[in-house]
C-alpha cells in the first residue's frame, strides 16, 4: 500500500430536524459497523468519523481517500456491498 488509504464517514446531525443530515440517518451507527468490520476483516485502511461531506441530500456519504470516490445512500442494510468497495480501494 503507498498511499494511507482512509475512509471517512459523515456524522453530522443537523439542529433542524427539518434538514436532511448523515447523522439523523445513522451516520454514528453506520461508522461504528464500519470500523468494526474493518478491522474483523483486517483491511489495511483507516475508518474517520468526520462533521459534514457536503452532499446532505444523498447521504448517508463516505468518501474514501485518496481518490475522493463518494458511497451515497449507505446503510446498514447495504453495509457488504460497501464493504466491497472498501475492500477493492482497500487493495487497489
Amino acid at each position: 500500500m503507498n498511499k494511507r488509504k482512509i475512509v471517512t464517514v459523515c456524522i453530522n446531525r443537523r439542529a433542524s430536524p427539518d434538514t436532511p443530515s448523515c447523522g439523523a440517518r445513522g451516520g454514528l451507527e453506520i461508522a461504528d459497523a464500519l470500523e468494526a468490520a474493518i478491522a474483523a476483516q483486517g483491511l489495511p485502511v483507516r475508518l474517520e468519523r468526520f462533521k459534514c461531506l457536503g452532499l446532505c441530500e444523498r447521504g448517508p456519504n463516505i468518501k474514501l481517500s485518496p481518490g475522493g470516490e463518494f458511497c451515497h445512500e449507505v446503510s446498514l442494510e447495504n453495509l457488504p456491498q460497501v464493504l466491497l468497495r472498501i475492500a477493492a480501494f482497500a487493495e487497489d
